[in-house]
């Protein structure tokens, strides 16, 4: 590993004087002799120790590759370089400027219930019957709240579980109520339901119609691996959802649905090669 050791000032003051200084930067150990170098914008180069310490003690040469590399990434400038500041500023500020507008997803987990049992999911699911599991309104009602006071121009809200349609009615009251504040605030506001789409209904998709809601689902393959990732009473798990996702498509139009798959161990074996 590299020494820790930090040296005087006044070492880097005399080494500035042979050709170049260096900009902010850090590095993280690959192993022993390999480093990946970054800086605060997200540029980055792996280099060997020896490369490292040539870089830090001042010794890179002029017009090598490595030396070029440096300077264009934003490492190193030198007396031909001297608008590399204010670009490293300004690449620095674009990177920042997302945080000042805050985030624009916002998910709303409605429900932990839900109808499947699928092995690799991350929620606390809880079986379909256990009502307190739900979102209640007065949450919802502070959720909604909160989603506002994001400065984000465009805001999307996505409905999540468990199963959300298990909770469709509070669905129904989050996408009216943010849509009554919408009028005020003004904003490009959209909704997306995450589902399995077992509880998909003529109800619901009159309502994603009328309120431009997207569905977003799973689907991990063919029918054999699907229900084996994806169990659910009845077994029928990918029957429901290839059903379910052309009936969407022949209502809602097939851009307003998506389908997703998780990758797992037997997936890898059935991938297909487009000839």
């Amino acid at each position: 590993m590299l020494s820790r050791k930090f040296k005087d000032l006044s070492h880097f003051r005399q080494t500035e004087e042979r050709g170049y200084r260096l900009l902010p930067l850090r590095f993280t150990a690959l192993n022993s002799e390999r480093y990946v170098v970054s800086n605060m914008v997200g540029e980055y180069l792996v280099l060997g120790r020896n490369l490292i310490e040539d870089l830090v003690e001042h010794r890179l040469v002029s017009g090598t590759s490595l030396y070029d590399d440096l300077k264009s990434k934003h490492f190193i400038y030198d007396e031909d370089s001297q608008a590399a500041l204010p670009l490293l500023g300004l690449k620095y500020r674009t990177k920042l400027t997302q945080a000042s507008h805050f985030t624009g997803l916002h998910i709303f987990v409605v429900t932990l219930r839900c109808d499947y049992s699928c092995p690799y999911c991350q929620v606390s699911r809880q079986t379909d019957d256990k009502m307190a599991f739900d979102m209640s309104k007065e949450t919802a009602d502070r959720a909604v709240d909160m989603v506002f006071l994001s400065p984000n121009p465009s805001i999307k809200i996505e409905f999540q579980g468990g199963e959300p349609l298990l909770n469709f009615p509070l669905i129904q009251y989050i996408v009216g109520r943010a849509e009554s504040l919408n009028e005020t605030f003004k904003r490009d506001l959209r909704f997306v339901i995450a589902t399995n789409l077992s509880f998909l209904t003529d109800e619901v998709i009159e309502f994603c119609s009328t309120h431009g809601v997207d569905l977003s689902t799973s689907l991990d393959g063919p029918a054999s691996l699907h229900n084996k990732n994806r169990p659910r009473p009845g077994k029928n798990g990918h029957q429901l959802v290839v059903e379910n996702i052309k009936r969407i498509q022949r209502r809602l139009g097939k851009h307003r649905v998506s389908a997703l798959m998780t990758t797992t161990l037997e997936s890898l074996s059935q991938v297909r090669v487009p000839a």
